[in-house]
This record gives C-alpha cells, structure tokens and sequence, in this order.
C-alpha cells in the first residue's frame, strides 16, 4: 500500500471515531438518535466523494456500491458503537495512533473495517474492472443493540445480496455463530423494594458490567443496619466488617472493588471490567458484586429471592447450576451474562444475555430460570443460530483468499458473539480480527493494529474480487 492510501484510511478513520455514534433518544428520521444519524450521513458522503453510489435508508442504514450486474456481493459493516464506559487512557472519541496502534471506541468494533471496506470499493471503481456482479457495502446503526437497522434495510427494499461476507468478528471465517436470547426476571419482591431504590448494571445488555451501584433508602432496615455498624455514617471500613467482609472474600473479590457515598442517602459502588457478553469468562461483573453485597444483608432485608439471585445467577457455575449446560461440537458451549439490573414500580428486574449452541431454545433456558428462582422469565428477543458447513462455496471462496494472503490454514471458527450474518441468507463473519490478538473489544482502550488493519484491506478487496467473479 502506498503512503497517501495509508494516510487516508486512517484520516477517514479518525473522522468517523469522532463521531460518538451511542444510540440516544430516537428523533423525526434519526431512529437511533442524532449521533449514529451523523455516522451514517459521514459515510454516504464519504462515498460518493469517492464515485461511489450512495444512499441512506429511513435514518437507519446506508449503502455503497460501484460495478454492474443483475447479482450483488454484499459486505456488512455497523456504525453504532457500545457507550465508551470507564477507564479509558485517552479520549474514546478521539482517535490516538501510538505503538502501532490505533485506539478509540469503533477502531475494531466495527468502524476500522467500514472504512478499510469503503476504500477497498474506491480502489475497485478507480480500476474500472469489470466483474459478473455488483459490490454493495452496506452499513448500519443499531448492530449493538440487536440490528433492526438491517431488517429496516430490507423492510425499505433493501436488495439482497447473492452473497456476503461481515468484518465483524474473527479470522479466518466464522460459520457457526450461536443463537442469542435476552431474558428478563422480574422479581415483586416488597422487601427488597422497601431498602434499596435503585440498582444498575450494565448500559448496553451484551456487555459485563464493570460498574453496578445501588442506592439505599433512608431509614430503611438495611441503611440502619449499615449505620450501626459504622457508629454514624457509612464509610468503606464497612466492607471490612461482617457480614460484608465474609462474601467479599468467600467469592473472591477484593475490598478495594467497593465503594461508599453518604449525600441525601448512601450509594454502594462495585467496580469490575467490562466484556463483550459472548466471552463474561474474560469480565470480572460488577453486578455479581452489589447483588452479592444485599444477599450477604438478606438477613436484614427478607426477600424471597436475593439468595437464589446470587446463588444461581451470580457465579461462573450459573449454567451448571441452572441445568442449562451444553457443549456442542457444531457451535460451542452455552454461556450467560448477567448484565443489566433496575428497580421498575418495586420490582427488580434482571436481564440475562444467554449464547445458545444449536438445539437449545431460549424457552428451554426460561423454563430452567423459572424453576431456580421462583420467578417468571421473559424472551424479550431471540436471534436463531447461524451454521454453514466448512465445505459450502462461501466459506471455501473466502478461506482460500484469506490463506493465500496469509498463510495461516486455521479451520474456520464456532463463536458466542452475533454478527450482522444471521440477518441474511449466505451470509458468515470473515474477520476483521485475528484469533490471537486482543482489542478490548467493549472495553476501555479499545485497540487495533494498524499494519492488521492495512492487511484487511488487502484480504477484503481480494475477497471482494473473487466472490463478485464467481
């Protein structure tokens, strides 16, 4: 790659990192909120600032495309990010280059590869060559939040593509992705309600808190509890008394993980690290440690429901105890995230982010949460699994260009994460990330190297090439 094309990349990169594309409150033609509308609007003109066709759909979605044909390819990419969360070195939304790397919220997930893709489509209308179909780059902006940007794409008449290909996940390709299911418990539980007035977890549900507070309610049995151990107002010493201490330490977390506020009532803080729900092995829950913290003060408070809270749902054993467990050979083993909590009318509500493996129904594992809490559990979405088998002409087509390219012969990949794939027919995930290397994908300093990123551009528009020429 020459320098001025190096040079553009990661100034159109730096551009759309800027953009603090969060889904907000929904407005007249921005149904994701005025951020991710920018984004969306950056690439179109982007786009045809370089030849391409262009056009933006409903405030939701976009297209680039260059070629000709009756037939398109299709190349799925989304402009909405996760909420930047805590931590950070820099400014999320200002991208840093520094020991070749790039940082921002968006370099890996998933802007990086939208615009290594966009100048992959500017480099193929630039070489005038003629191939049987058309190359449409089609991006979105409500991937995190479940991708009804692209169901709005082809509810609008959004051409489907003969086939496509998603940077959004790992190499070499992925072609089993596991089903996801969002499942809420709701808990009437008055005693709990008559202590605490509000609890949080997570902003967005396919990520590990690391952060989750409550608030206590003055005069409550449990802020008087609090107070009595401290002789007056709470300080952090009373994580180091009983019988705070003893869960601290028997679910091993440490005393410096927790902190306490006194204003117009007193506010519990636990700090963990953030991860994407499809790998909370690699997280450390904030929201396992406020929900812990109340159980270890059940005998204060009197729910029903806070010990089977943190004994089912607050342990890395949560499937296991829950009879949920699957291991697949196809797709992978079942796994969940405890992710998002909140007190609605004196009820705690919980949602759960479960990765399915094939053959396991999101109805299945609320029948199961149903009978170990004691409570009604809720669907309240679901996104089937994905399987193509290794040896279909997509995934063959997109391996060979990877290997030649690369070297690197790995089988194709089984994954927890969901991507834009399972939303049309003969679709996989096709990076844009290596196996091996770690992007802090929704967490802080979110990274990606920028000789991979320069690769990927090289491996799209080979991969573009041969599946337009099919």
């Amino acid at each position: 790659m020459d320098e001025m094309l190096t040079r553009r990349i990661l100034d159109d990169l730096a551009e759309v990192i800027a953009i603090p594309s969060v889904f907000s409150t929904p407005e007249d033609g921005a149904p994701y909120g005025k951020q991710c509308l920018r984004a969306l609007e950056w690439f179109v003109a982007k786009a045809r600032a370089y030849g391409l066709k262009a056009e933006l759909i409903d405030g939701a979605c976009a297209y680039a495309e260059v070629g000709e044909g009756k037939e398109c390819v299709g190349i799925l990419g989304h402009l909405d990010v996760v909420p930047a969360g805590n931590g950070w070195a820099t400014d999320p939304f200002k991208m840093v280059e520094e020991n070749g790397k790039v940082y921002g919220r968006g370099v890996g997930d998933d802007k990086g590869a939208v615009v290594v893709c966009l100048h992959a489509l500017k480099t193929l209308a630039e070489s005038k060559q003629k191939l049987k179909r058309r190359v449409r780059l089609i991006v979105g902006a409500d991937e995190e939040r479940g991708s009804s940007c692209i169901r709005r794409y082809l509810e609008k008449g959004g051409e489907v593509p003969a086939m496509s290909f998603v940077p959004d996940s790992e190499f070499p390709v992925i072609n089993s992705e596991k089903g996801i299911a969002h499942i809420i418990l709701k808990f009437a539980d008055d005693k709990l309600a008559e202590n605490i007035s509000y609890i949080d977890g997570a902003e967005c549900a396919n990520a590990v808190p690391d952060k989750s507070s409550f608030k206590i309610i003055k005069g409550s049995a449990l802020d008087n509890a609090l107070k009595e151990l401290c002789g007056g107002a709470p300080t952090a010493d009373v994580f180091k008394t009983a019988p705070l201490a003893e869960y601290i330490v028997s679910a091993g977390n440490a005393f410096s993980d927790y902190e306490i506020t006194n204003g117009e009532c007193v506010t519990v803080t636990a700090n963990g690290t953030a991860e994407h729900a499809s790998t909370p092995e690699k997280g450390d829950n904030a929201l396992w440690k406020t929900l812990g913290a109340l159980a270890a003060f059940n005998n204060v408070i009197g729910s029903k429901y806070l010990e089977k809270i943190s004994g089912y749902l607050c342990t890395p054993l949560a499937s296991s105890k829950l009879g949920i467990y699957v291991n697949d050979p196809k797709s992978g083993d079942l796994s969940m995230c405890l992710s998002q909590a909140r007190m609605v009318n004196g009820e705690l509500e919980l949602l759960i982010d479960f990765r399915l493996p094939l053959g396991v129904t999101a109805e299945f594992v609320a029948e199961h949460l149903e009978k170990a809490t004691g409570c009604k559990a809720h669907v309240r979405d679901y996104h089937g699994n994905l399987y193509i088998e290794e040896d279909a002409p997509l995934i063959k087509t997109l391996l060979k260009v990877y290997r030649k390219l690369t070297g690197d012969m790995t089988a194709p990949l089984k994954v927890g994460g969901g991507t834009y794939a399972r939303e049309l027919p003969n679709a996989v995930a096709f990076g844009c990330t290596p196996v091996d290397i770690d992007i802090n994908m929704h967490r802080a300093d979110e990274n990606f190297p920028i000789a991979q990123l320069f690769k990927n551009y090289e491996i799209y528009l080979a991969a573009a090439i041969e599946l337009a020429d099919l």
